[in-house]
């Protein structure tokens, strides 16, 4: 027993100082350059402002992807994969599942989940989605009692799910388009407007102003890595299942924005559709015949 337990303190330190690395050259709450999604349309989106009734438009399904800066994304892409997804994020991601049952780890994405509510929250007011906000607020109250911290979804057990809105989507719905697609070092795959969102949410984080910054740096960190370990299979299987695995990732990306934008913008207008005055009903003018039998009678 003596013998195991300073191999196992040091095992586990050995992964601390690898996530550490990983954490210094990341920075971000998710795994950089790791492929999802499928292939599909481009993002862009000509959304309607808020306060219009039509939905967003889809004029821009059928047209290319706006990537004017391919050769640079591509570098990017590849640094982000091969280098830091490959040799520091998934490494981490293998022992962090060998060391926390999955059980643990969906716990913990679950809790990191329930802290974005302040994200969420306002942002569905920003987009006039005062239901979405209520909801927000309800699963919130919900799963930080009888869920333990959001330890457990009690939430959703009770068919209250989240939004998932963000600032991106939010500047979608006041008409602002996605620009060029971008890929920056220890990032996501973004857009130049999602990228302006991730900055604003970024603001909207309160454990932000809680932890000091070496705190904040080990929870995004924390997150990015455990959020990898829930789905290594799921990006394996996309590597070997692609054979162009940067157009993958972008098109997937873009695919899943302009969904969700396009939902978001659904969920709007249905929660202000008891606003339309429903349309007047004209009595019908009565027939020779109906006149006659009135008469007769």
């Amino acid at each position: 027993m003596q013998s195991t337990t300073p191999s196992r303190s040091i095992s586990t330190m050995w992964l601390v100082a690898l996530v550490m690395a990983a954490g210094l050259a990341v920075g971000c709450s998710r795994s950089p350059g790791v492929p999802s999604g499928a292939p599909g349309a481009d993002g862009t989106v000509r959304g309607q402002r808020l306060g219009e009734d039509p939905t967003l438009s889809d004029d821009s399904a059928d047209e290319a992807d706006y990537d004017p800066w391919q050769s640079f994304n591509e570098h990017m892409f590849s640094f982000n994969h091969d280098v830091l997804d490959g040799w520091l994020i998934k490494p981490a991601a293998r022992g962090w599942a060998k060391i926390f049952p999955a059980l643990a780890r969906r716990s913990f994405a679950r809790m990191i989940n329930n802290l974005d509510m302040p994200r969420r929250l306002v942002n569905n007011l920003l987009e006039a989605r005062p239901l979405g906000a209520g909801r927000e607020l309800a699963r919130f109250a919900v799963n930080s009692t009888v869920g333990v911290a959001g330890l457990i979804d009690v939430a959703s057990l009770m068919d209250v799910e989240p939004s998932e809105a963000d600032s991106g989507e939010t500047l979608a719905l006041y008409g602002i388009g996605a620009g060029p697609y971008l890929v920056l070092p220890t990032m996501p795959p973004l857009t130049v407007r999602d990228a302006i969102g991730r900055g604003i949410d970024g603001a909207l984080d309160p454990v932000s102003y809680v932890l000091p910054f070496i705190g904040n740096q080990a929870k995004s960190i924390v997150t990015a890595v455990n959020e990898r370990s829930l789905n290594l299979k799921l990006f394996a299987d996309v590597e070997d299942s692609v054979l162009d695995l940067y157009s993958a990732a972008r098109n997937g990306y873009l695919q899943r924005r302009r969904k969700a934008i396009a939902l978001a913008a659904q969920d709007r207008d249905q929660e202000w559709g008891w606003t339309r005055k429903a349309p007047a009903v004209e009595p019908q003018p009565q027939t020779a015949s109906a006149g006659n039998r009135e008469n007769h009678s």
